[in-house]
């Protein structure tokens, strides 16, 4: 399958991370996404994608869907030739756009049909685009459109904090650099980024951690470097978060996962078009 990553234009820069495109036919096996700390909005414009439950299933996604904050691998079992677009938004941003409070939608998949207006008549565009810039400029229309808000500025200090920090920044060093107490910015977190602080950095951490590990990396070095306090506290976060250990990781052998680590290689990464509407 081919799969790209593109950064928005300016305009959109506060509000999404990344686009991503994911088209071609799919690998036969299920493979588990992992907690990454971001919402995302995800439009199958061809094929579709069923999601593997323990208490049954496997379930089909929507056609077009909310993906809230996850804190447990995901299993997907896409079919067939499919074709995906999506907007990976910024923790600190996703709530400007989605207008209500985002622990409603933590460890859930919504449909988006019943969330935000325009759906179908995005995914038709998204369907009907001849190729990568066009449904990035489809994207990009939509979203504009919204006229979003910027996010909360201490919300946004802090969420900056802990990605820069590879999610190694203590709370009280984000109540230190925003000036609210420990309280007042959990209830932010919740509200607006649908984790809390410290599971945020978790996962952000976590992610660091995926990345080194897959480039082949000692996992004693990489729990040092990460910030975990040895390889065996870096254990207990994988298999909590990410349900394996840092060697099983290692010796992954799924096409999807390795796809959504954040800061992993991907191509390409070039800005994706103004629309045509701006």
């Amino acid at each position: 399958m081919r799969y790209a990553e593109y950064l928005p234009s300016p305009r959109l820069q506060t509000l999404v991370e990344r686009f991503w495109l994911l088209e071609g036919v799919a690998p036969a096996d299920a493979d588990a996404i992992l907690p990454d700390g971001r919402i995302e909005l995800v439009f199958h414009y061809e094929g579709s994608f069923w999601r593997l439950v323990d208490d049954g299933g496997p379930v089909k996604q929507p056609d077009a869907l909310l993906v809230g904050q996850m804190v447990a691998p995901v299993v997907l079992a896409p079919r067939g030739r499919t074709g995906v677009a999506a907007i990976r938004l910024r923790p600190a941003a996703a709530r400007t756009l989605l207008r209500f409070p985002l622990s409603e939608v933590s460890g859930r998949f919504v449909d988006l049909d019943g969330v935000l207006p325009g759906v179908a008549a995005l995914r038709q565009r998204l369907a009907d685009a001849d190729g990568d810039p066009a449904r990035l400029a489809a994207l990009e229309a939509w979203l504009t459109a919204a006229a979003c808000p910027a996010p909360r500025p201490t919300l946004a200090a802090a969420v900056a904090l802990i990605l820069q920090s590879g999610g190694q920044a203590p709370i009280d060093t984000l109540t230190r650099a925003t000036g609210v107490s420990a309280r007042h910015l959990e209830r932010q977190f919740q509200d607006d980024v649908g984790l809390s602080p410290k599971t945020l950095a978790r996962i952000v951490r976590l992610q660091q951690a995926l990345r080194r590990v897959r480039e082949g990396l000692p996992l004693t070095e990489v729990a040092l470097a990460c910030g975990y306090y040895d390889q065996a506290h870096m254990t207990r976060d994988f298999r909590q978060l990410a349900a394996m250990s840092p060697g099983a990781w290692q010796q992954h052998a799924g096409d999807l996962a390795p796809l959504f680590v954040v800061g992993a290689p991907t191509s390409p990464s070039s800005p994706a078009p103004a629309p045509a509407c701006a």
